[in-house]
């Protein structure tokens, strides 16, 4: 029994031996192989890494760099742009209004305006339109124009004795006539107040009639009654 127990050891050394020799034995022969092998493991490895590195974009936008002010600067004041300021609303101009006064002081109508009723006129005998309003006055009493505006026409004739007309704003036009000595020309300037001329007489239009002077408004070209615009004392 003693002998048996000697072997085993031997014979199991030996077969480990046998089998390192064989390994060693199996790497000499296939030493090339293995390492063709590896290589191969490698370059697949590098063509891996290659390919995915060229799947990210090329051109990557930059992060902007954002610089916070020092301590010791003031922050810096952001101006709007033109199209981010409001502007206020526009304020609403006055209204105009056309207030004229009496051609002559403290003047009485004799006749008013009337395009739809006829009217008796003593010059001519008969019932017609009559498109103006006679302010009564003496003869030689001063006449003024009734509102701010600029002399547009001035004219004399045995007919109508002298005619001053005065374009206002707004399509108004105011017409004086019946005048002697007119005082004014084409092209003046002139305020409510201001001479024009005087009560004339003799002329032949409306010559029936007592003096005074007639006096015509036109509003963008059509005929209206001046005294529905005269303001509230002079009416």
């Amino acid at each position: 029994m003693k002998e048996k127990k000697d072997k085993v050891p031997a014979e199991g050394t030996s077969r480990a031996k046998r089998a390192a020799a064989s390994a060693a034995l199996f790497f000499r022969k296939n030493i090339y192989i293995i390492l063709m092998i590896l290589c191969v493991l490698a370059i697949a490895a590098m063509i891996t890494v290659a390919a995915v590195l060229g799947s990210q974009p090329e051109d990557m936008p930059d992060t902007p760099v954002v610089e916070l002010p020092d301590d010791n600067t003031d922050t810096p004041t952001v101006q709007p742009d033109d199209d981010d300021v409001i502007a206020p609303d526009p304020q609403p101009e006055p209204a105009w209004t056309f207030a004229p006064q009496l051609p002559i002081d403290n003047a009485q109508v004799v006749k008013e305006h009337s395009e739809t009723e006829l009217v008796f006129s003593a010059t001519e005998n008969k019932w017609k339109a009559h498109i103006g309003t006679d302010f009564a006055a003496s003869a030689g009493s001063t006449v003024k124009a009734m509102f701010d505006g600029t002399v547009s026409a001035v004219s004399s004739d045995p007919y109508y004795g002298g005619v001053v007309e005065i374009t206002h704003e707004n399509g108004y036009v105011t017409t004086c006539k019946l005048l002697d000595e007119v005082s004014v020309a084409v092209g003046d300037k002139v305020s409510a107040g201001d001479k024009i001329g005087v009560v004339g007489s003799n002329f032949y239009f409306e010559c029936a009639d007592a003096p005074h002077i007639h006096a015509e408004l036109t509003v963008n070209g059509k005929y209206e009654d001046i005294t529905a615009y005269l303001k509230e004392g002079d009416k």
